[in-house]
């Protein structure tokens, strides 16, 4: 039996379906649902302004990002995580207790 509209256009990466004219965002070689260009790695809705593609497939500019550099996004998560200024090496907590005990009162009353 056949198929309505021949069944022979471009498959979608994504959901591996059929795109119909209507519905087609072209990039990275490949037609794609609207619905489904997405961000690979974490769902954020993707215009054909906003997308990066990698590796055949499409990403939003953080995750991009991520999978470009990820020892950047290591890096910032441990810079978070001990707060510390880019580039402080090994000093900024020793510098960061230094500054913590000058802060502080004397404990131990009158000398």
């Amino acid at each position: 039996m056949p198929q309505w509209g021949g069944g022979s256009g471009d498959k979608c990466p994504r959901c591996q379906k059929t795109v119909y004219p209507a519905e087609k965002l072209a990039a990275c070689s490949a037609s794609w649902h609207k619905a489904c260009f997405k961000c690979k790695t974490c769902n954020t809705n993707l215009t054909l302004a906003t997308y990066k593609d990698f590796s055949q497939d499409i990403y939003c500019k953080s995750c991009y990002q991520d999978k470009l550099h990820p020892h950047e996004r290591n890096r910032k998560q441990l810079e978070h995580k001990f707060n510390r200024q880019p580039g402080g090496g090994a000093n900024s907590a020793t510098t960061d207790e230094a500054a913590a005990a000058a802060a502080a009162p004397e404990a131990g009353g009158d000398e």
